[in-house]
């Protein structure tokens, strides 16, 4: 196999896993260190990871969806930058890929089938770097912009404006630099 640009960027990042059991967590640091990453643990080493290295943290699809959330909330919570904005990814075995819906509402950066290639796996989470990512940072969630997997166009008139406050949080996650937030205006 031949190592790209992306799998490159990838190696300057960390990644923790979180899984129910040790055989899946095992399985989910295996994947981690052959989509490049440069140091791969488990959540209970994570206190050992630098603070200002840019991690991913890689949650297996069979934790049940409460530890899955206390997962975000926990990372979404921090004051720190690198933990705070971090790319979380969980892992689905298989299954209908209408299931990622749910997943991607709960908060999930990306959310990847591990029986997809490893190339194709390596592109998405290098898709988490280097350009701009919108956050929203409501009363009730904090994260990534869920409407990204919405199929109605941000101008159709369906939108209804409306809801709670929000504010919008421009993220540019880069491996060598670190991570760069901006408010947006709205």
């Amino acid at each position: 196999m031949i190592l790209s640009e992306t799998t490159n960027m990838l190696a300057d990042c960390g990644a923790v896993t979180f899984a129910p059991n040790e055989v899946s967590a095992t399985a989910l640091g295996t994947l981690a260190s052959k989509l490049g990453f440069g140091t791969v643990a488990n959540y209970t080493q994570f206190a050992e990871l630098p603070k200002n290295r840019l991690t991913y943290f890689l949650v297996h699809g069979q934790l049940p969806d409460g530890s899955k959330q206390r997962i975000i909330h926990g990372l979404r919570s921090s004051d720190h930058v690198f933990r705070r904005f971090a790319p979380i990814v969980c892992f689905v075995t298989a299954g209908p890929r209408h299931q990622i819906v749910p997943l991607v509402q709960m908060g999930f950066d990306e959310v990847l089938f591990v029986t997809d290639p490893v190339a194709d796996m390596s592109h998405k989470l290098n898709d988490q770097l280097k350009h701009e990512l919108i956050y929203v940072d409501a009363d009730h969630y904090f994260g990534p912009d869920r409407r990204r997997i919405e199929r109605i166009d941000p101008n159709d008139p369906r939108r209804k404006p409306g809801g709670s406050p929000f504010k919008q949080i421009r993220v540019v996650r880069d491996p060598r630099m670190g991570i760069s937030t901006m408010d947006i205006a709205h």
